[in-house]
């Protein structure tokens, strides 16, 4: 998978031209990097947040973008577990060294960048307290020194104020959930709080973990998005299909401390994963201008172009 995604990086650093620019277009001075930034958190825990944030970025890694993996979830970080790493260095001790945070970053699996967070058994209190907020200060620098395509941060469940403001520092809110009722009912209590924040908060998008059907995963999200509409005033949109299947290869991979879409690369939560990190792609590629262009008969007999999707 390393040599694919090797090969697909070189293909996107190498293009000269980007598709639908032309040449002196593609001339002009390049605007200053900014990676796309995803908080991913959830209402209620052990509804797989920290899972699909690892193997989202896995998948995307594996498309030829270049990705960093932060973990924030305050005092309970474990994703370095989940990624088999025995690291000696995380947010906390750069923290505690007073060291920019972009220097604390290692080799992760499948060439994402990895940021580790903070634990409570590790860090004293008022690194754990503080850890979210030197990170969303520090975001615009890790961007900028990483040249990273997509950032994706792990927040846990529960936003509380560390995490809320975490979530102004980002591009867009991903609020993960399960079709249990006390999942979705969690859910949205986070979507009412990113709503308070000022502006009205980052734009969600939504998430459905650990549906036994698509069915069943479609109605979750419908539900969601309609009590979050109806009594909050606030759009949440999935994620292209917007769901994970439940799949019993997720927690072996998780026993043998793989990323499930490296465990088992063809098993339906991976399949899943995929088709989400295509939908972040394209809408990137999108939002730079480098979408394909569609040429559709009815285009060509109307001359309209197609209409673009707005992306918040």
């Amino acid at each position: 998978m390393s040599d694919q995604a090797d090969g697909l990086r070189s293909l996107f650093k190498n293009r000269s031209t980007p598709p639908g620019l032309r040449a002196d277009q593609a001339a002009l001075p390049a605007p200053p990097h900014k990676a796309r930034t995803l908080l991913i958190t959830s209402g209620k825990g052990g509804v797989g947040t920290s899972n699909l944030t690892l193997n989202l970025a896995v998948a995307l890694g594996g498309m030829g973008r270049r990705v960093v993996l932060i973990d924030a979830d305050a005092g309970l970080a474990n994703l370095d577990l989940l990624c088999g790493l025995a690291l000696d260095r995380d947010l906390g001790d750069a923290m505690a060294d007073d060291r920019p945070l972009a220097g604390t970053i290692v080799d992760g699996p499948e060439s994402i960048r990895f940021l580790s967070g903070v634990h409570a058994a590790r860090a004293g209190d008022e690194a754990v307290d503080h850890a979210r907020e030197r990170l969303a200060a520090e975001l615009p620098d890790i961007s900028r020194e990483t040249e990273a395509d997509f950032i994706l941060i792990d927040g846990g469940s529960g936003l509380g104020p560390s995490g809320s403001v975490l979530a102004d520092a980002v591009d867009q809110v991903v609020v993960v959930a399960s079709p249990e009722p006390t999942a979705l009912a969690d859910a949205q209590a986070v979507v009412a709080r990113l709503r308070r924040r000022p502006g009205g908060g980052p734009p969600i998008r939504s998430v459905i973990g650990q549906a036994r059907s698509s069915a069943e995963a479609i109605e979750a999200l419908d539900r969601l998005a309609s009590a979050c509409r109806s009594f909050l005033g606030a759009a949440v949109r999935p994620i292209g299909p917007g769901f994970v299947r439940f799949d019993p290869k997720v927690p072996t991979a998780v026993r043998r401390r793989r990323p499930f879409l490296l465990d088992a690369p063809g098993c339906e939560a991976s399949r899943c994963v995929k088709r989400l990190a295509r939908a972040l792609a394209a809408e990137a590629d999108e939002a730079l201008g480098l979408a394909p262009q569609r040429s559709g008969l009815l285009s060509a007999l109307t001359g309209r172009k197609t209409p673009k999707m707005a992306v918040r």
